[in-house]
């Protein structure tokens, strides 16, 4: 009993240091090289991130075209059956959504920790291993050894992979986070366009339906698997951090202390952007820092994690990604089955959708960028998700082609779009030092979107392709999952209308019987209290702030120094307030 016991607490102990410490820490000669990307050569700039994240994403994203390999492979393990969707082999994308997630939400503290070169480094090893054993699965024709291999490793690979390239562009572009994180994103589109003609033709093209190959599937995974593990690994050791003392534009989710006791008005070196005493600066390239506001703080990961807003967060983002996850992964058989598409018409639609899904991550972290504001986005994607996905189940009953390939494209365009925003959202509520490691823990609904409403989708796709076999009523296959996916949409519509992304209205302590509060479109604070309720003034908001920052500054004080008289270490816990990012919305 006793060993139990302290089985237990060693493994909290344990959980409570790996998610409070995500410090990457360098020594000196490590600073020193990384500002440089060939030694003596070529100094480093912050903008090579840009295009390395965009490959390494790319890679990764190739994900997104497994809905090409569902039919060639069920036909490679159970032979021909006219290009037929089994609704087999479509549950190993599910099942690497799932491990993907999992693993960036586990390790996500830990590769904080090690630094994204190595965490990339890894994810390309994981990918490309899982590649060699998916390529050994069709070539001995074992379903389980695919699932192992492109399930577990790839899922993992890509996991790994997805996350490292997004704490350092969130930390070195903190005045464009939403473009910085939406453009690398973008890669993921862009896989999914490269992968599905590419592993069309080295597979073949018509191989479903006639059983006609070109290289086949097994030398498709591992010329693919090889060329992935040596992108990734390349542009790897592009990938850092900032140095400590990084002076960035400072937008307003970054606490006053940001700078590390680096006094206002410093000048910034051009290259390590550290301060100097030179007189001299080059605004273009090092702008100019920005006065801290005093009510912006960092949260730790926990305390992100126990925070009411990372949860509805959490659950909006289900339902901004379900139908947008659900159809990528069955589209080449939705044409060729439900909208009589060839081959051909499938890889080009697919292809389409990765466009869209690139567009999106692309266009709305830019929009959420000029607007500042990521919640307005989200809810309108989530309101024009719910009439797409509404509308589906008539498009396909009435064998409208134009109007359902309309909403497929809609929704894949906001799906995108909800990706490549979540990390600069999370960076503006709970700060640009933990993201990596938020984002990964995010990903786990991304994750539940997939296996849970995968399975629960192909489940009910079975049932209703056995009470509808014939071809001519392919339309029901499809109807009652939509019906269903509406449901969380819409759910994740009223949710986002309480996201508090005002630092009041997550730091002003609650009145005795409040249920809720919102913030209106006029930016007043309502707050609802047993059954009544009530609008502030201005005035009684900014009296109800000034005494919270008034107490706050009263603990702190009290807490600055242990019993012994040692000064104790600033937590961010103790700091008053997220920040306040948007007032309106």
């Amino acid at each position: 009993m006793k060993a139990t016991t302290n089985w237990v607490t060693g493994a909290k102990r344990f959980l409570y240091w790996h998610y409070h410490d995500t410090h990457f820490a360098r020594t000196e000669k490590q600073l020193a090289q990384e500002k440089w990307l060939i030694p003596k050569l070529v100094p480093f700039n912050r903008w090579y991130l840009m295009p390395a994240s965009f490959l390494i994403e790319t890679c990764c994203g190739s994900i997104y075209a497994w809905s090409g390999y569902n039919l060639p492979i069920e036909a490679k393990l159970y032979g021909l059956n006219g290009g037929i969707d089994r609704a087999i082999v479509v549950n190993v994308f599910y099942v690497a959504v799932c491990v993907f997630a999992i693993t960036a939400a586990i390790l996500g503290p830990w590769l904080e920790r090690i630094g994204p070169l190595k965490s990339e480094q890894l994810a390309a090893t994981l990918f490309f291993v899982g590649n060699l054993l998916t390529a050994l699965g069709a070539y001995c024709n074992s379903l389980t050894c695919i699932y192992i291999g492109y399930g577990i490793f790839s899922g993992a690979g890509i996991g790994i992979g997805s996350v490292a390239p997004i704490g350092p562009l969130q930390t070195w572009f903190p005045e464009s986070r939403g473009s910085a994180a939406g453009l690398a994103l973008c890669g993921y589109g862009a896989g999914s366009i490269v992968a599905s003609y590419v592993q069309a033709e080295l597979i073949g093209r018509d191989y479903p339906k006639t059983g006609q190959t070109d290289l086949g599937i097994p030398l498709t995974f591992v010329i693919l698997g090889s060329a992935y593990f040596v992108i990734m690994c390349l542009f790897s050791l592009v990938l850092r951090m900032p140095p400590p003392g990084y002076a960035g534009p400072i937008p307003s989710m970054v606490r006053h202390h940001t700078q590390r006791g680096v006094p206002n008005g410093k000048k910034f070196d051009r290259t390590t952007r550290l301060p100097i005493e030179s007189k001299q600066l080059d605004s273009a390239l090092v702008p100019a820092p920005q006065p801290a506001r005093p009510e912006c703080v960092e949260m730790t990961l926990v305390e992100s994690l126990k925070s009411i807003q990372f949860w509805m967060i959490y659950f909006m983002f289900i339902g901004a990604v379900l139908a947008g996850l659900l159809i990528l992964s069955k589209i080449q058989t939705i044409i060729q089955n439900q909208l009589g598409g060839s081959p051909q018409d499938a890889v080009k639609m697919n292809a389409v959708l990765g466009g869209l899904n690139l567009l999106g991550r692309l266009l709305l972290p830019l929009s959420s960028d000029l607007l500042k504001t990521h919640k307005l986005i989200y809810g309108i994607s989530l309101a024009v998700q719910a009439v797409c996905v509404g509308f589906l189940p008539t498009a396909l009953h009435a064998g409208n082609y134009s109007g359902t390939l309309a909403c497929i494209f809609i929704i894949c365009f906001f799906y995108g779009g909800s990706l490549g925003m979540m990390p600069a959202f999370l960076a503006d509520q709970f700060g640009a030092s933990i993201v990596g490691a938020t984002y990964g823990v995010m990903l786990t609904a991304w994750a539940l979107a997939g296996v849970g409403g995968g399975f629960i989708f192909s489940a009910v796709y079975n049932q209703q392709h056995a009470k509808y076999p014939s071809l001519d009523m392919a339309y029901m296959w499809y109807e009652v999952n939509f019906r269903w996916i509406l449901g969380p949409i819409v759910l994740g519509f009223f949710i986002t209308l309480f996201i508090p992304t005002n630092v009041r209205d997550v730091k002003l302590p609650r009145v005795p019987g409040e249920l809720f509060r919102l913030r209106l479109i006029n930016d007043r604070l309502f707050r609802f209290t047993k059954w009544r309720g009530h609008i502030l003034t201005r005035e009684e908001e900014e009296t109800e702030w000034q005494a919270y920052l008034k107490n706050s500054k009263i603990a702190e004080k009290e807490s600055e120094t242990h019993p012994n008289g040692v000064a104790a270490p600033a937590k961010s816990g103790d700091l008053p307030g997220s920040c306040e990012l948007n007032s309106v919305v």
